[in-house]
């Protein structure tokens, strides 16, 4: 879909259905799209440079499937920063791939998110079971946005902040839990090599 920034006039594409955000790519607007209409509700903060070299526009292989990262956020919290690719597969799924402390991880939101204590209520150490599979909570931390580019599924600006659940299970499994909104959000997946992604377009990076 594309439709035409209310700031400058140059053409926004969204590729996924389930975007509802985009910062505009030439004067950096935070875009909200309502059904064919977008609306300006400000300036996006200048993201610093880092050190990955994913970039929008990164194409990678998952199992047997193609992507391309459409989105971008950075997260941050008291012992440090990770970032969030908002990925969006040639099947028409998307899909999370986080580059935190080393490591990558790929992620989907289940749909029908299964019952789940409040917040206050979890800490690290406990166990739960989702399809038939137990995951231990590995840490529960409040971050702060520092900033988002391109395509999101969600309204993103610097100084937003979220509360999640990172939990591990067998084999590489990866397990978050989302705890932003009144209704928390699942995510699934797994820890995957950096070089198992055969990624195409990525950024080059001085004295690489």
């Amino acid at each position: 879909m594309l439709l035409p920034c209310p700031a400058c006039g140059a053409e926004v594409r969204f590729k996924s259905r389930t975007s509802v955000f985009q910062v505009c790519s030439f004067c950096t607007s935070m875009l909200v799209r309502t059904d064919v209409k977008l609306e300006s509700i400000g300036k996006m903060a200048a993201l610093s440079p880092d050190m990955s070299m994913i970039q929008i526009g990164t194409r990678g292989r998952f199992g047997k499937n193609t992507f391309e990262v459409i989105g971008k956020q950075r997260m941050q919290w008291e012992h440090g920063a990770w970032t969030e690719w908002y990925v969006y597969f040639d099947d028409g799924r998307d899909a999370w791939l986080a580059e935190a402390q080393g490591f990558t991880m790929m992620s989907f939101m289940v749909e029908e998110c299964p019952a789940l204590p409040g917040i206050e209520s979890l800490e690290a150490g406990q166990e739960f079971t989702f399809n038939r599979i137990q995951y231990v909570i590995e840490d529960i931390k409040t971050a702060t946005a520092l900033g988002g580019l391109g395509e999101l599924p969600a309204e993103t600006h610097k100084g937003k902040t979220s509360t999640s659940v990172d939990l591990s299970g067998p084999d590489n499994k990866f397990a978050s839990i989302d705890f932003s909104d009144d209704r928390p959000k699942l995510f699934l997946g797994s820890y995957v090599d950096f070089e198992d992604f055969k990624f195409e377009n990525l950024k080059e990076l001085d004295g690489w």
